[in-house]
């Protein structure tokens, strides 16, 4: 069966090609009679404009780019993706991941973007941003995602990992743990930047919800080229926490993904949770509800989602003002707060954490 094309709708709605183009891209310059009569004709016909033909006709390639570390089998990434996609592919853009594992790759992609810059718009989730990348760019918008800083970026949302230790610490303080300690790694890449950032919140939030530093410690692992092997990991600071002079009865664990085997490791070595050592996670992945882990909850779907809502406007108005133009500096400071965004993650309450064992 032949393909309907753009010559048998404007056929069919007796104009010209040209005209059935922009009617269904929204022209202007086409009567609002001559558009119905043209998407009456086209949805008889069942015709849809090909995107990379509206892309030539408008300038815009109609896709965005996902920029995120590791891989889509990561609930963060896929999460984020998620909700950028819910709110992008109504709007007409495509939305294209790119995976990218170490800062050699991320510069790589920088390097080959003036020879393939097939994207309206930009969203990098989880890594160091600057200036300089944002000017490699030439006008086209990044809205960042759980990133270090705001430099370089025209929006940003991030959930804050100093109120989600705090929140953590917290919680063990109310319970009345008096020794307390963060367990992690400490990979290599800078990728890992937001469980390094809650490594290193750790000490001082415990310092000031009253634990002294005879009384907090941080417990982080090398997992060197085992890095994803999180029983392995598990194994190792286990050890370290039953060797500890400090016989912390309290844990805040980086990540979910660790906790879950620290759990059964802990267990395994005859240490009760929660009777004889509570345990928080942090990210609340749902991996988190089934093994009934305390953890700080976070929603990296909703930040796609509002990463993709900050980055829809300026993917019709190009890149932000220099906010250093304008002559309201009430106006400035109001926008910025709009354009980057930071939100506290919460404690969600499940079976690991508990009272203090008596001592």
């Amino acid at each position: 069966m032949r393909r309907t094309t753009i010559t048998d709708v404007a056929r069919l709605a007796g104009v010209s090609p040209a005209t059935v183009s922009r009617a269904l891209r929204g022209g202007t310059n086409v009567t609002p009679a001559t558009a119905e009569r043209v998407r009456r004709a086209a949805d008889e016909l069942s015709f849809t404009l090909s995107k990379n033909a509206s892309a030539l006709a408008t300038g815009r390639a109609m896709r965005v780019r996902l920029l995120v570390s590791g891989t889509l089998k990561a609930w963060f990434n896929a999460s984020v993706l998620q909700g950028a996609y819910g709110v992008l592919t109504p709007a007409g853009y495509d939305v294209i991941p790119s995976f990218i594992l170490d800062r050699t790759e991320l510069d790589r992609f920088f390097a080959h973007l003036p020879s393939d810059r097939n994207m309206d718009g930009l969203i990098v989730a989880s890594f160091h941003f600057s200036q300089t990348l944002h000017d490699s760019l030439h006008g086209i918008p990044v809205v960042g995602v759980n990133s270090p800083s705001t430099d370089g970026f025209d929006a940003s949302v991030s959930a804050s990992n100093d109120t989600g230790i705090r929140e953590a610490i917290g919680l063990l303080r109310s319970l009345g743990h008096r020794s307390i300690a963060f367990v992690g790694a400490t990979p290599g890449s800078d990728r890992f930047f937001s469980t390094q950032m809650r490594s290193m919140c750790f000490p001082a939030a415990a310092r000031d919800l009253g634990y002294d530093e005879g009384h907090q410690e941080t417990i982080v692992m090398d997992p060197g080229t085992t890095a994803t092997d999180n029983t392995f990991l598990a194994h190792a600071i286990a050890g370290r926490l039953l060797a500890s002079p400090r016989h912390p009865t309290g844990l805040c664990v980086e990540t979910d993904e660790l906790a879950i085997p620290l759990l059964s490791e802990l267990r395994r070595q005859g240490i009760r949770v929660p009777e004889d050592m509570s345990v928080i996670g942090f990210d609340d992945a749902p991996v988190a509800h089934a093994a009934g882990l305390t953890t700080i909850h976070q929603d990296p779907e909703d930040l796609g989602r509002r990463a993709a809502l900050m980055l829809l406007p300026l993917l019709s108005s190009g890149t932000q003002d220099d906010p250093n133009s304008r002559d309201d500096q009430q106006d400035n400071r109001n926008d910025a707060e709009e354009r980057h965004q930071t939100l506290d993650p919460t404690v969600t309450l499940r079976r690991t954490t508990s009272k203090a064992p008596r001592e």
